[in-house]
């Protein structure tokens, strides 16, 4: 038997995760609500109310490393994709939340260090704008901003001032806010502490499901080989660009763009939107005038023009790569791998925080005057974080440990987990759940069909002819009326305690948000019952991280007997020392 140990988060991840969950509404709502009515700078007003409201958690949760841990979740939460990981938006949250937390290292939890990490903090989200724009289009973009600058002076009779006194006047701008928003944040904090309830009922909270960010998109194939193949080709077309090989870039380029088209379909959103196409024409017209026209001799360029569009050439190959490296970064490969390296906190808060999202977002105004009365209302809010935290931290301790039996295809692990059911029927342990047996026709398997535990009563799961109305995952066609009989099987209520419940099998159906996914999210939840899951060898770790489980259990009918299963039960089910006494049946 192999232990794939799921340790209950510390305490200071599980504040992160309410605190994160927080932070992300509030990015959610007044986010959506400044981008659709255009508001300039809306990048720093989010960060000035991010800013306010971890100095004011700081006040009230005084936890070394809150926030940085926090921001790292709010930027998952941000960047919410049915297909992809938008790394924007996750970069300027983690660097915000990356300065709060040195500042306030270096200068220390006083008022003085808050004002210093809230200014370095609102100001990172001018230098992460400026980086943004330098990255997609290049250094061009400076020659031309400042022969922008210089031709809108000449015009205004304006005298010729260094545009390094308009970046500090912009940035004294910046600063000042986030200034603004660390005092107000602390304030807001202390007041709550003077004013903290000293009692409170904990909400009628039903958590949510915690795995929406990290699972896969139905029917999307992810590679690791693609994941690093797009690395690399993008870092070769830029190469090629800005080494001054056009003709080359262009051939590697159209055969990478063909790519990710067929690809990565999702991709091309960015660019079906008339802004970012309005941005390329201003960027193509800009450099063609100010490159060597207005700002030099003649009218316009044709060496400026040619520089317009190589940035916005880069500016594609920029857009359509970020967008496929982070479509691949959903694959449950990479998700397993992290998980195993230490990342295992990260993703279970991650997940107990959007498990968290609507009861929090239910708590923020949905008014036109978000932005202040989201400020005013954080008592209300903190009170609502303090009660999430309370049945967090309730039911991430209870959460149960659970039995995974594993093989090869075709192997035997139905038949090994038949032979447990009987040792646990023997001894009288109540049993629910379902097999799944496979079906054959001239030694060939053609599909499985789905027997109920207890009643015997078996209806077809899947098979490889096309049905109508019947969905395909792999090499198979999946009954929904067999997927809907047995989600009823696992979500039945039953007055018995420790009821042992049996999943044959889960898969890719599973990590995929199909299949019984709901179903065992809910049963997760409930520590008095003992699940068993057979599972391919191959998904093992995958399906052992997906959920938020205690210990999971691995045994491995290759080396593992019947009985080893049934005691591990028994020892779940009561102390070692009252362990039954098995007979010599199977």
């Amino acid at each position: 038997m192999e232990t794939i140990q799921n340790k209950p988060l510390k305490t200071i991840w599980l504040k992160a995760a309410v605190a994160g969950s927080l932070w992300a509404s509030v990015e959610i709502i007044v986010g959506s609500f400044l981008h659709n009515l255009r508001i300039p700078f809306s990048g720093a007003i989010l960060s000035f109310v991010g800013v306010y409201l971890m100095i004011a958690f700081l006040q009230v949760w005084n936890e070394k490393g809150l926030i940085i841990r926090a921001g790292l979740i709010c930027a998952f939460m941000k960047s919410i994709s049915p297909s992809a990981i938008i790394l924007g938006p996750m970069i300027g949250i983690i660097t915000e939340a990356l300065l709060l937390e040195l500042f306030i290292f270096l200068f220390g939890k006083n008022l003085f260090g808050y004002i210093i990490a809230g200014a370095f903090a609102v100001f990172s989200t001018l230098l992460h704008k400026v980086i943004s724009f330098l990255i997609m289009y290049g250094t061009d973009l400076v020659k031309i901003a400042g022969d922008l600058y210089h031709f809108l002076l000449k015009e205004l009779n304006i005298p010729n001032v260094s545009p390094v006194y308009l970046l500090l006047i912009i940035s004294a701008i910046y600063i000042a806010a986030g200034v603004t928003a660390a005092v107000l944040g602390y304030l807001a904090g202390k007041k709550y502490l003077e004013q903290r309830p000293t009692g409170g009922t904990i909400p009628d909270f039903v958590p949510g499901d915690t795995d929406t960010y990290f699972s896969q998109t139905p029917g999307r194939e992810y590679s690791v080989t693609f994941f690093f193949l797009n690395i690399v080709m993008v870092g070769c077309c830029l190469f090629l660009i800005n080494s001054g090989f056009i003709l080359p870039a262009l051939g590697v380029a159209v055969l990478y763009l063909a790519f990710c088209i067929y690809r990565y379909k999702n991709a091309l959103r960015r660019l079906q939107k008339i802004s970012i196409w309005i941005q390329f024409v201003i960027i193509t017209l800009m450099a063609g005038l100010l490159w060597k026209g207005i700002a030099g001799e003649g009218i316009f360029s044709f060496e400026g023009l040619m520089v317009g569009l190589k940035m916005v050439f880069r500016a594609i190959i920029l857009l359509f790569g970020f967008s496929a490296i982070s479509v691949e970064l959903k694959n449950p490969l990479i998700k397993s791998l992290l998980y195993k390296r230490g990342f295992a906190s990260l993703y279970q808060s991650i997940g107990l925080a959007f498990s968290a999202l609507p009861g929090i977002m239910s708590t923020i105004p949905d008014t036109r005057d978000k932005v202040k009365k989201t400020m005013s209302s954080f008592p209300a809010l903190f009170r609502k974080a303090e009660d999430l935290y309370s049945v967090f931290e309730k039911e991430h301790r209870m959460r149960p440990p659970v039995i995974i039996i594993t093989g090869e295809i075709g192997q035997g692990k139905t038949t090994f987990t038949e032979k447990v059911v009987a040792g646990l029927a023997h001894d009288n342990i109540p049993v629910r759940g379902f097999l799944a047996r496979g079906i054959h026709e001239a030694g060939q398997r053609t599909g499985f069909e789905l027997e109920e535990i207890g009643t015997g009563i078996k209806t077809v799961l899947c098979s490889r002819d096309e049905q109508g109305g019947w969905s395909r995952t792999g090499h198979y066609f999946f009954n929904p009326d067999t997927i809907q009989k047995g989600n009823d099987i696992l979500s039945a209520e039953t007055p018995e305690n420790k009821l042992v419940m049996v999943i044959d099998e889960i898969g890719p159906l599973e990590l995929n948000r199909l299949g019984w996914s709901n179903a065992i999210e809910k049963l997760c939840r409930k520590p008095g019952i003992i699940q068993v899951w057979i599972v391919r060898k191959k998904l093992v770790n995958q399906v052992a991280s997906r959920w938020n489980t205690g210990d999971v259990y691995v045994f491995d009918i290759s080396r593992d007997e019947p009985k080893d299963v049934v005691e591990q039960i028994c020892d779940f089910r009561f102390a070692k020392d009252q362990v039954l006494e098995f007979r010599n049946f199977m």
